[in-house]
């Protein structure tokens, strides 16, 4: 298969995948912790990782191991706590339609900082079209005492999206100029995130208080965080780094517009929920935005 064909079908991969987490997610979060649910999580996605890498844990050099420390902090600890907190207190659906900001910002900061960015004014007009889009999407234009009302965890969310943007941006730069494959990359990030995370945990609940919240999880839930570890992380990862070395950012980011698409209809499907005018104009008006980028 041609390589640029290839990495549009990854990152479509990756889309359907990570627009399943959001309604995956809030099955556990309904009794598990954030921050259990997180160090969970990150372990199981690396054992899922080790068969498909392959490959040795050492790296060729210290500056790569210093962008494998980065891209981890970023991506596999503060990103998934943000997330989990943020989808505590949201629906699946908010969530989904707030995914986009991962792509705004992933755009955003590849034009300033990364040396890839939209062309001429559509490019930059689409810029601000998904910004709106996003604006609406996270506040609904909610009005109270004159000051527009900001979702805690639509924020929590949104700071979740920039994280993994700035981890995008640095995961395509390591590919580039490192001989380090993707999937070696998805490994390490999880294993570091799995121990920083449950370094974490330990640190800040009691070890009597940890032990009882994984007694207390049950088999349907134990399922449903193993899928969402092995397919909404580890295999959607790897599709995604697959996807960014051989399309580049902007386009990879593109592709993965159909993320909040996914998310929606699983959870209008398996939850019930449903989305606000706004929302609906918001989602409306960050697909045309993203599809000017894209022939920008």
């Amino acid at each position: 298969m041609n390589s640029k064909i290839l990495g549009f079908v990854s990152v479509l991969i990756t889309a359907v995948l990570f627009g399943s987490i959001y309604s995956l997610a809030k099955l556990p979060l309904s009794d598990i912790d954030p921050m259990l649910l997180s160090a969970i999580v990150y372990p199981i996605a690396f054992i899922a990782m080790v068969p498909i890498a392959r490959t040795s844990f050492r790296l060729s050099s210290l500056d790569d191991l210093k962008s494998i420390l980065i891209i981890s902090v970023l991506g596999a600890v503060a990103a998934p706590l943000l997330l989990f907190y943020g989808l505590s207190e949201v629906d699946a659906s908010d969530g989904a339609i707030l995914a986009n900001a991962q792509i705004l910002f992933t755009i955003l900061l590849s034009s300033v900082f990364f040396g890839e960015r939209p062309r001429g004014l559509r490019g930059y007009g689409a810029i601000v079209i998904v910004s709106v889009g996003l604006f609406l999407a996270s506040t609904e234009l909610g009005i109270s005492e004159s000051v527009l009302q900001y979702e805690p965890g639509k924020l929590m969310i949104l700071g979740a999206m920039s994280c993994w943007a700035l981890d995008n941006n640095l995961s395509r730069r390591l590919i580039k100029k490192s001989s380090i494959e993707p999937s070696k990359i998805a490994m390490l990030k999880f294993l570091v995130g799995g121990i920083v995370l449950f370094g974490l945990l330990m640190a800040t609940q009691p070890a009597a208080h940890v032990a009882d919240g994984l007694l207390n999880i049950n088999k349907p839930q134990w399922l449903a965080i193993s899928i969402l570890a092995v397919f909404g992380f580890a295999v959607a990862l790897f599709f995604l780094l697959e996807g960014l070395k051989r399309i580049g950012t902007i386009k990879a980011m593109v592709a993965l517009a159909f993320t909040p698409i996914v998310g929606i209809i699983i959870a209008m499907t398996t939850r019930g929920e449903s989305i606000s005018p706004f929302e609906a104009i918001a989602t409306v008006m960050i697909a045309i935005g993203l599809l000017m980028v894209s022939k920008s």
